[in-house]
């Protein structure tokens, strides 16, 4: 496939030699920063500064060296980086794709071009996610044509990027929600939340009533960011639901609904099937009934580290600095023998599971002294009152794995004009924070 719109072939000329040993030590190491990134994405004790000082700025050198070699080099480039993209392992796949579009040349988008329309499964989302990264529009404005005629998945890859970037270029977005694909329903129910709400609203409007509960989702987020007041109908009927609801759209109901919708998410604390999420939610929610019922959990031992992560999101209390993460001087750090060990199990902990195990009894203590002087008619971010610019701070400085649910509400209370990307490089992501503004409109209640 030419790439006529993307990027034009550079003519011949002489550039200096490559050290082609420092190119493949520079794949091999952002194959691993890649990976340590994509991690501490979703980590409860990464900052977006640590991963930004730690391991961006070193993946965006290893990048860079991937970059050297200049056209006249480039078939040589192409035997190092076309195999990687064949490969299984996640990482590897999206640093060549990433590299070869970073590179700028027609030959390196042709061969990430023909590797993705080719391509399913695990291997089409990691070469979805090394395009995604690219801020440049020219590599979607070469594959919009193309996508057109690619098998479903690859297209619905495809418009997930370009929702990722904010980028609704494909005119037929409206008519996608539609589709008997529900990935296409998915990525199509995505991208609309970028484009006019008098161009969405229809196309919205019938995507709520999807059949795949994962579409209907998205179209509420999308239509939530819009502003669709019908959205907010549908999403709270879904969320609150007592055994089969929506967990994916609870917290927006604790963020953006009244007391009462926030008593409809602790009511939902009775449900075993359901705690988890609900606690997840409760602080987001920002109430001090909620923190009252993360410290009833905390001293019944149930979901100990979650109760403790939302608790302190709430009332800003910081268990490291307050000297009430507990000891274990019972814990067994030795192996188990040969003969018990799990070898089948994941060799990363979960997300959870390195949440920090509060001092109960100390923190009921800071509880008993400072719940007086939290208002319960008041929403709470890390111990004060909900703004705007609370949640830009959180955004900027808070705990990784908590930044997505917080960039939503900045989407939704500013009617989709800060639409923040919290899987972007930071960088990119630091740029647009400090060049919107945080005035918006208030949310549905």
């Amino acid at each position: 496939m030419a790439a006529v719109l993307a990027f034009q072939r550079r003519p011949e000329r002489w550039s200096p030699p490559v050290s082609w040993s420092l190119v493949e030590e520079s794949l091999d190491e952002a194959e691993f920063l890649w990976s340590w990134r994509e991690a501490a994405l979703d980590a409860p004790d990464e900052t977006p500064d640590g991963v930004e000082q730690r391991i961006e700025d070193r993946l965006q050198g290893a990048i860079e060296g991937l970059c050297v070699p200049g056209p006249s080099e480039i078939d040589r480039l192409l035997r190092l980086l076309a195999p990687a993209l064949d490969r299984g392992e996640p990482a590897i796949v999206a640093v060549a794709a990433h590299a070869l579009l970073a590179g700028g040349t027609g030959e390196g988008f042709d061969c990430v071009a023909s590797a993705f329309w080719g391509a399913s499964g695990a291997r089409l989302e990691s070469l979805r996610r090394g395009l995604e990264l690219i801020p440049a529009a020219a590599p979607y404005l070469g594959l919009i044509a193309p996508s057109r005629q690619a098998p479903d998945a690859a297209r619905a890859a495809f418009l997930e990027a370009c929702a990722f970037r904010g980028l609704p270029i494909e005119p037929h977005v409206g008519e996608l929600v539609s589709s008997a694909n529900v990935e296409l329903q998915r990525a199509a129910a995505r991208l609309l939340r970028h484009v006019p709400r008098t161009l969405a609203d229809e196309s919205l409007t019938g995507a709520l009533g999807c059949a795949d509960v994962h579409a209907r989702e998205i179209a509420v987020e999308s239509g939530l960011v819009l502003g669709l007041r019908e959205a907010w109908r549908v999403g709270r009927s879904l969320a609150l639901a007592d055994v089969s609801g929506s967990g994916a759209l609870l917290p927006a109901v604790a963020m953006l609904g009244t007391a009462a919708d926030h008593d409809g998410v602790l009511r939902l604390l009775g449900r075993p099937s359901r705690q988890a999420e609900a606690i997840w939610a409760l602080g987001f929610g920002g109430r001090r009934s909620g923190a009252d019922a993360c410290l009833d959990l905390l001293a019944q031992q149930r979901h100990v580290g979650l109760a403790a992560e939302a608790f302190c999101a709430i009332t800003g209390l910081d268990l490291a600095g307050a000297g009430l993460i507990a000891t274990r001087a019972d814990r067994d750090d030795e192996a188990p023998p040969f003969e018990d060990d799990d070898l089948d199990a994941a060799l990363v902990p979960r997300a959870e599971e390195r949440l920090p195990e509060p001092d109960v009894s100390g923190v009921i203590r800071w509880w008993n002294a400072h719940r007086a002087g939290f208002d319960p008619g008041v929403r709470y971010l890390d111990g004060q009152p909900t703004s705007l610019q609370r949640l830009v701070a959180a955004l900027a400085g808070g705990p990784m794995r908590r930044r997505a649910p917080i960039a939503f509400e900045l989407a939704v209370r500013t009617r989709g004009r800060l639409q923040i990307q919290t899987r972007a490089f930071l960088e990119e992501q630091r740029r647009r924070l400090a060049t919107n503004g945080t005035t918006g409109n208030p949310c549905c209640s």
